[in-house]
């Protein structure tokens, strides 16, 4: 009964070793580890344009410009969207900013603002009539909602783009 107690501990004490041993040499492999030196991309650049409002960049995520929506496919303006896109940003160095609470849309694509060379694209392709502004009731004011609505009045008036009638 002695011998099986004793076993019984012994075993207990080197799982409970193993474990928090296991994990402590993990963590300092972690540490030394050359991949956590490596800095993600700061700025991607743009490889292809789905749409008017959808990037994929060079490290590998897929970017969607919030608070606007560009005409999709078979919809009247949709090259036009497209090529404005391909025009100011394909093959190009791009900077972004996301909005505090919508990172990421269901589809798992990045949601923000793409600026090229300190123009931003969001704004830039509501104002020229290939994008309306899209904003949720039931969210908060985002972050470039003035831009983007001076934008759409001024292409509404105008009558460019989606707004030709």
């Amino acid at each position: 009964m002695k011998n099986k107690l004793l076993l019984g501990i012994t075993a207990l004490v080197l799982m409970i070793g193993s474990f928090f041993g296991g994990s402590y040499f993990e963590k300092q492999k972690i540490k030394s580890s050359p991949a956590s030196v490596i800095s993600p991309i700061q700025n991607p650049t743009v490889v292809e344009v789905t749409d008017g409002d959808t990037l994929k960049l060079s490290d590998g995520k897929t970017f969607r410009l919030y608070g606007v929506n560009a005409p999709e496919v078979k919809e009247p303006f949709f090259e036009e969207a497209k090529a404005f896109t391909q025009n100011l940003v394909l093959n190009k160095e791009i900077s972004f900013e996301q909005e505090e609470n919508y990172k990421v849309d269901k589809f798992g694509r990045e949601l923000g603002y793409v600026f090229i060379d300190g123009v931003n694209l969001n704004v830039e392709l509501v104002r020229n009539g290939l994008a309306r502004v899209v904003l949720y009731e039931k969210r908060a004011k985002i972050k470039y909602q003035d831009e983007l609505l001076s934008a759409e009045k001024e292409a509404r008036e105008k009558k460019l783009g989606v707004w030709k009638k």
